[in-house]
Order: C-alpha cells, then structure tokens, then sequence
C-alpha cells in the first residue's frame, strides 16, 4: 500500500528509526510503524496504525541536521549523521509541509555529550509513504497487533 498525496497525513510520533538509506539526493526511511490521520484511498476516514513503514523521499535540497546543546543552551547545525538509527531513540514530532516541501523531523539523539534534542529538515521534490499491513486506530487501541511483514 502507499500514498503520495497528502503526506501531511502522516505522524511518526513515537516511530523508531529502523534504516536510512541515501544515494544521491534520494533518501528512503524505514520505521518500525506509523500512524495516518486517514485512509480515504481505501474508504477509511478514520485514523490507522501501520506497520513497517518507508518514508521515500526524492530530490532533497536545504538539509539541516540541528543538535541542541542544552549546556550551551544553542542550537548547532552539524553533518547528518549516517548512523542515524542507531543514535536516534524515536521520532518525537513529525511537521510536514506539502505547500512548501519540507519535512522536519525532531526528537532526542545521543550524541557526544549524551541525549540531546535535535532537528532534520529538508525540502524535497516528491515523496512517498509505502507499507505492507495496517489495522484501524481502534483496533490498535483494543490490543489487535499489526500483522508483520
């Protein structure tokens, strides 16, 4: 299954990182899940619960991989880290802007001086949201598991 429009619809609060995989200006993103506000492709208005999850995004430009250092109190844009599943616990937030194209991604990062808050954001030329098996939000809220891959 996938969607390429209304990407906004997509949360990955609470999403892990699973792989980050770049060639060239392309990036492709695999979370252990994910939520979407609605299914309307398929008929459903309400909220789903995916399972493993891929983020593909194409064309990225103005990237920004920003740590903030709560001993400095600052921001620091630094190089996007290539290990990004490992340093990175969950995503905490997820902003989408399909007017704009840009997509930002926060949440808490080990780095060198341990937890810290930090930011990815990029614009990009299109995207795309692929995945196997889904269950309804209140399925999910009942205990029902994502069927796995």
């Amino acid at each position: 299954m996938k969607i390429n429009t209304d990407i906004n619809r997509l949360s990955l609060h609470d999403s892990g990182f699973e792989e980050v995989e770049r060639v060239a200006n392309n990036l492709k993103l695999a979370f252990d899940w994910a939520k979407l506000a609605n299914y309307q492709e398929e008929g459903v208005e309400g909220r789903i619960i995916m399972g493993k999850t891929k983020l593909i995004v194409n064309n990225i430009s103005n990237e920004e991989f920003q740590v903030y250092y709560r001993d400095n109190q600052k921001w620091e844009i630094i190089s996007t880290p290539t290990n990004i599943p490992m340093l990175w616990n969950e995503v905490a937030e997820t902003i989408i802007d399909e007017n704009e194209k840009t997509i930002k991604l926060t949440g808490m990062f080990r780095h060198t001086t341990g937890y810290e808050w930090v930011e990815w954001s990029f614009c990009y030329e299109d995207c795309e949201v692929q995945w196997n098996h889904h269950i309804t939000y209140d399925e999910w809220q009942k205990g029902k598991p994502v069927p796995e891959d």
